[in-house]
């Protein structure tokens, strides 16, 4: 049964969710990413100094989690002698916190940077943060134009919902209706199992003639446990 009877209870729900938590998915992300370089670049590069500045970012890291206040002027200092891999994953880490302190021009600032200097693994997902940012500036047309510039096909479904978010945000709630879809419809095709939180949004917009997300999700994860029992064979 569905306890949400109202739309705009809906939408404040969806809302409330997404400004509470977008944060901290930003920060799981830059946290993995981050350990993964730092943890390749170690093994492959042990005498190397790409070993040294990944074991730098890699401490600033987790000083920044558990100290922010007292972290902040290293970490942009080692930001601005690394216009790399390594001081854009710290950029990231650094963008995030700015942003949960409502500090968003600091936490764009960092985000460009990250974008800028990243590369093909990092550059994306700082690119989906800037976004993300401008939407919460309300810098919306800004925040379409910077999803318009990920490319990268391996993030189309996040660049999809993001799109859907800003359009909600705009409440131009038929184009946030096809973008939603658009994200059901990659994550279908990549047989990627659809968040809760998506079908939600989606359901939340459903048009006549449409299939509930819920139930798309349902068979999409009957495929994806049938091609996982097929792998085992």
């Amino acid at each position: 049964m569905d306890v949400l009877t109202d739309d705009h209870e809906r939408e404040e729900v969806v809302r409330k969710w997404w400004h509470e938590n977008w944060l901290s998915l930003t920060v799981g992300v830059v946290i993995a990413i981050g350990a993964m370089v730092g943890y390749r670049q170690y093994q492959s590069y042990q005498n190397d100094t790409s070993a040294k500045y990944a074991y730098e970012m890699s401490t600033l890291q987790t000083k920044l989690v558990l100290n922010p206040a007292n972290t902040t002027a290293d970490a942009q200092k080692f930001i601005k002698e690394h216009e790399d891999i390594y001081g854009s994953l710290l950029a990231l880490d650094l963008s995030s916190i700015e942003a949960k302190q409502g500090n968003y021009d600091k936490a764009l600032e960092n985000a460009l940077f990250a974008k800028k200097n990243g590369g093909d693994l990092v550059s994306p997902n700082a690119t989906l943060v800037a976004a993300q940012i401008l939407t919460e500036q309300k810098k919306f047309e800004e925040a379409v134009k910077e999803l318009d510039s990920v490319k990268s096909e391996a993030y189309e479904i996040e660049k999809q919902e993001l799109l859907g978010d800003i359009y909600f945000e705009k409440k131009d709630l038929d184009k946030a209706h096809d973008a939603y879809k658009k994200a059901l419809d990659v994550s279908e095709s990549k047989k990627i199992s659809i968040s809760p939180l998506l079908q939600m949004k989606f359901d939340n917009l459903i048009k006549d003639g449409d299939e509930p997300a819920f139930k798309r999700a349902q068979k999409l994860e009957e495929v994806i446990a049938s091609s996982a029992s097929e792998i085992k064979k």
